[in-house]
């Protein structure tokens, strides 16, 4: 009898520190994808990725702050100064991004991350990286889509890979238009604030398509 109480008493302290755990987890999330979201420039993103590394340690088993802290620095790297201070950052980003391919495998998000992630490479340097990473990026989102045909981030960043080279070798760019203007209706359809799963994008859609006018 004795030996059942301690038994039932352990229990009860894990159930009670996996529940408060839990919560803690989930409060810093929030907290993480509020300041995300808040002004974006250099200096909050680059705390927004420190946020989500925090947290993406104590919760390993997690694959949406590993997301979203290379995210964090994938973006910043777009408004830093320099290819040497693009590649700092995206050197950073990269073993989030492979973490989280390693706890979701061929999960459509992570897989756009990813392209979004070589994408950001070849803006660093495109007339070095250019020919390596075109293919690599156009590749990438398209299996993206493959995975999730409805997911509008794979889309938006497909449609923006498209147009780039569209304009690069002069050609037209109506697929590439058409794919954004097709990813707008999934972005508004989206649910947000129901699960920690993305749901940025229609930014790049609607920039995308105002150039899609002229």
């Amino acid at each position: 009898m004795k030996k059942l109480t301690i038994l039932l008493a352990l229990f009860i302290t894990s159930f009670t520190l996996n529940a408060q755990n839990q919560e803690a987890y989930m409060n810093a999330m929030v907290k993480g994808l509020q300041s995300m979201g808040a002004e974006r420039n250099l200096e909050n993103l680059q705390a927004s990725a420190g946020q989500f590394e925090r947290i993406a340690s104590n919760a390993s088993d997690q694959w949406h702050p590993q997301y979203y802290a290379a995210l964090s620095y994938i973006n910043a790297s777009l408004l830093a100064e320099g290819v040497k201070a693009k590649d700092q950052l995206l050197d950073k980003a990269k073993p989030f991004v492979e973490k989280a391919k390693e706890l979701v495998p061929n999960n459509s998000e992570v897989v756009a991350l990813e392209g979004f992630y070589f994408m950001a490479q070849l803006a660093a340097d495109p007339n070095t990286r250019g020919q390596s990473l075109s293919g690599l990026a156009t590749q990438t989102f398209g299996y993206a889509m493959k995975l999730n045909p409805e997911n509008p981030r794979a889309m938006a960043l497909m449609a923006q890979m498209q147009y780039g080279t569209a304009q690069f070798f002069g050609s037209s760019t109506a697929g590439a238009c058409g794919l954004a203007q097709k990813s707008i209706p999934l972005f508004n359809a989206e649910e947000k604030g129901k699960s920690f799963d993305p749901t940025w994008g229609i930014e790049v859609a609607e920039q995308l398509m105002a150039g899609c006018g002229k």
